[in-house]
């Protein structure tokens, strides 16, 4: 028994495929007359096997995980350039990771299609994106968001009679507008649609001298015509439409060729009372899509309504009742499958945010390291051109201080009539040093020189352009000066306390402002010159 049905199972497999190969063959070389790129044969012959191999992995194996090999054949053949059979081996990938419940990657392949197309502004392969998600939403019971997908895509196609994909791309985008119509109850644009179907298979024939060896297109525009003069209470009409239709259908090619015939069939002859033959077509459209589940409940609700409108009424219930429970079964594994989906995808998310982190943070702690060290490359820089300009003005005192240490100062009691008020004061500071009195100010400098307070101000202001607090601290650092760059060891505090500023602090910022280095800075320097003096 298992082995029966194994080999029927290969046999309707086998069946399948050379109904593909056969509508290939005939539809894409037919059409290609009149194309203008020869010079690419080779390619597209190539392509073509491609694109067949892949058709047969995903019929051959549906029970293994052939999307790996899939994508590596894709990948190939986007090497070798993206052209229509390379979207078409696309859109088999995608119709396989939508059954086996990868939704997300599904759909974010068919974006990627999309942009793809867009970017080689190839308009038939932007059309066939939009075809493919309009199938996935369709499938996920989503007909009024197919349809708006879909409808513009017809728009693409400027010229359905230029080539075989151009003609089989478009054909079958007017065959999804009309089942999804069908599905919304929409019978004036299902009619549109058919019509439209019809009148490219016919003049695709008067274009091209085309004749469809496997009868899919004629039986399927004929069909077609068949539901929209039912739809107008023309019976008669309807009936000679799908006779018409039935003279193209082959017997040893898969029934899903003529799928149309069977399904507007069942309904004209419902309609007269014809049970056997109604029966027949939506039993046989039932085995057709039994591997298609999305078109099996479909059928079985046809099926219900077939039965009451024969009145057997009973058996109506019973085929709605099996309906009903398929339409849950499906719905809840097309749940568990997004679900399972959509936490693959956030675990993938998760995981992916986390090496992103990662890798933020290296990259951050790497800048970090990198601006510390320019840092540290400035600071030493600066330092060393600090350290040489402190240096070079150290030299300068020195040498002033060697230039002026042999110059007499004058001393206030010899000639004490012949020095002014100013000088005076400078011998009194030099010799006396009143300055290391903390507490020294201009009422002891005033009473020195026999003058007031105010006058001293002014004298000192006009005569060295500075106020008394500074005229006193001047002496003070010029001392501080000679004593750091001597080679004393006296502590910065301790002669800060000595020369009168009290405090380092004081010292410091006071040395600072005067000679922009500070204390330390200074006798540093002094030391470097006169170890390399030496």
């Amino acid at each position: 028994m298992l082995s029966k049905l194994y080999n029927e199972l290969i046999t309707r497999i086998n069946s399948f495929i050379l109904l593909i190969i056969a509508m290939l063959s005939a539809v894409l070389p037919a059409c290609s007359v009149k194309e203008d790129n020869r010079n690419h044969t080779a390619n597209e012959e190539k392509a073509l096997s491609r694109i067949i191999y892949v058709q047969q992995l995903y019929n051959l194996t549906p029970a293994e995980d052939i999307i790996p090999e899939i994508k590596s054949t894709i990948d190939s053949m986007r090497r070798d350039g993206r052209n229509p059979y390379y979207f078409a081996a696309l859109n088999v990938l995608i119709d396989r990771l939508f059954s086996e419940g990868h939704f997300s990657e599904a759909d974010s392949l068919a974006v990627r299609m999309h942009e793809e197309a867009a970017e080689d502004t190839d308009s038939l392969s932007i059309a066939m994106a939009k075809r493919v998600r309009a199938q996935m939403f369709y499938k996920l019971s989503q007909p009024q968001r197919a349809l708006n997908e879909l409808e513009p895509a017809k728009e693409y196609i400027t010229n359905p009679y230029r080539s075989s994909a151009d003609f089989g791309t478009a054909t079958n985008i007017l065959e999804w507008l009309w089942i999804i119509s069908h599905e919304l109850g929409d019978t004036v644009r299902m009619n549109n649609a058919g019509t439209e179907y019809a009148h490219l298979v016919e003049k695709n024939s008067t274009i091209n001298n085309w004749i469809d060896p496997t009868g899919h297109y004629p039986a399927t525009a004929f069909a077609f015509k068949g539901a929209e003069a039912f739809s107008k209470g023309q019976t008669e009409e309807a009936k000679a439409l799908l006779d018409s239709a039935g003279s193209y259908v082959i017997p040893s090619l898969p029934s899903r060729a003529y799928e149309h015939l069977y399904e507007v069939g069942c309904v004209v002859k419902a309609s007269e009372g014809n049970r056997k033959g109604a029966i027949a077509d939506v039993d046989t459209l039932l085995a057709t899509h039994k591997d298609f589940p999305w078109f099996y409940l479909k059928d079985l609700l046809l099926k219900a309504r077939i039965l009451n409108m024969i009145g057997e009424h009973e058996n109506s219930a019973s085929a709605y009742s099996e309906y009903v429970a398929f339409h849950d079964s499906l719905s809840n594994n097309i749940t568990d499958k997004r679900l399972h989906d959509l936490t693959v995808l956030y675990r993938t998310e998760i995981d992916r945010e986390q090496k992103r982190a990662e890798r933020f943070r290296l990259f951050a702690l790497g800048s970090v390291a990198l601006l510390l060290l320019i840092l540290l490359i400035l600071a030493l820089l600066l330092a060393a051109k600090e350290k040489k300009r402190n240096r070079l003005l150290v030299e300068r005192l020195k040498e002033f201080d060697l230039a002026t240490e042999n110059i007499h100062q004058p001393n206030y009691n010899d000639n004490e009539v012949t020095l002014s008020p100013i000088e005076k004061l400078d011998s009194h500071m030099l010799h006396d040093r009143p300055y290391t009195n903390p507490a020294l100010s201009r009422k002891e400098l005033a009473e020195f020189i026999g003058i007031t307070q105010d006058a001293l101000g002014q004298l000192i202001r006009n005569e060295k352009g500075v106020s008394v607090r500074t005229y006193i601290n001047s002496f003070r650092l010029e001392e501080a000066r000679h004593v750091l760059g001597s080679n004393s060891n006296e502590g910065i505090a301790d002669l800060a306390v000595r020369l009168g500023f009290g405090t380092s602090r004081t010292l410091q910022r006071a040395f600072k402002d005067r000679y922009d280095m500070s204390p330390t800075q200074y006798r540093e320097a002094s030391k470097e010159i006169e170890n390399t003096d030496t």
